[in-house]
């Protein structure tokens, strides 16, 4: 079952294209009403779809790792900055202060 909505996830991010292009993955994941194990499986191919865009977009600028953290979090709607912890399991295990207090999908932010 966990396999299904996993697969269903991943289905659904490869047919949101470009037609999303602008959500973030905050905003991709509400819309489809993902919860538990789809959730986070889908933030985090999400995640990694983002990373891999802001790197090739920030690559060879100045100051690329401070516009890669920018681009990243931007595109991922966790809010303003990475936050440290970056993971978490509930909103207890994010500790890095203000807007960083919310623990999504396992993700810390806002």
């Amino acid at each position: 079952m966990k396999f299904l909505a996993f697969a269903l996830a991943l289905c659904g991010l490869v047919l949101s294209g470009s037609a999303g292009a602008d959500q973030t993955c905050k905003a991709k994941a509400n819309q489809r009403k993902l919860a538990g194990q789809a959730l986070v499986n889908f933030v985090q191919q999400c995640e990694f779809e983002v990373l891999k865009a802001c790197q090739d977009k920030t690559a060879h600028q100045p100051d690329n790792d401070r516009l890669m953290q920018e681009c990243a979090v931007n595109a991922m709607g966790m809010g303003s900055k990475w936050c440290e912890p970056h993971s978490c399991r509930t909103n207890s295990d994010c500790s890095g202060g203000a807007r960083c207090s919310v623990c999504w999908a396992g993700l810390c932010g806002e």
